[in-house]
């Protein structure tokens, strides 16, 4: 009896733990799904993130130029230099800064940061943004002027 015993434990199914391919597959899909939705609105708000940056560095230019001009009674416009200044935090991959001190009067400087497209904020919606000397922000993507991004 013993003998018959052991062959019948010897026959019991064992049972395989773990995935099936197609569980698997389907865990792809999902993953797949999620990352294209959530991928572009990563991006878009990256970029605008990279905008609001060089917004408060425009901003802090046009202060450190009011104070130049009101501690030694002239501007001074070399604080910009290679398309960024020396305390600015934006990155120069995405937006190279500039001065145009050619104006009169509330446009007797215009700071510039242009988008680039080596990682991609040229895609920003708000396009060339712009400070003057007056504390008016403008932004133009393509010649035309655009509202909402100040």
């Amino acid at each position: 009896m013993e003998m018959i015993r052991k062959i019948l434990c010897k026959k019991r199914v064992i049972r395989h733990k773990g995935m099936t391919l197609i569980e698997l597959m389907i865990a792809v899909v999902i993953i797949g799904i999620l990352t294209a939705i959530s991928y572009p609105a990563y991006t878009s708000y990256v970029i605008k993130t990279h905008r609001h940056q060089v917004m408060a560095d425009l901003t802090k230019i046009q202060l450190y130029l009011e104070d130049k001009r009101t501690t030694s009674g002239s501007y001074d416009f070399t604080i910009i230099s290679g398309g960024t200044c020396s305390f600015c935090d934006n990155d120069i991959e995405r937006y190279i800064l500039s001065i145009d001190s050619s104006g009169t009067g509330m446009d007797s400087y215009v700071l510039k940061a242009v988008p680039q497209e080596t990682r991609g904020q040229n895609d920003d919606a708000c396009g060339i943004l712009s400070l003057n000397a007056a504390g008016v922000g403008k932004a133009a993507k393509a010649g035309n002027t655009v509202s909402g991004c100040w």
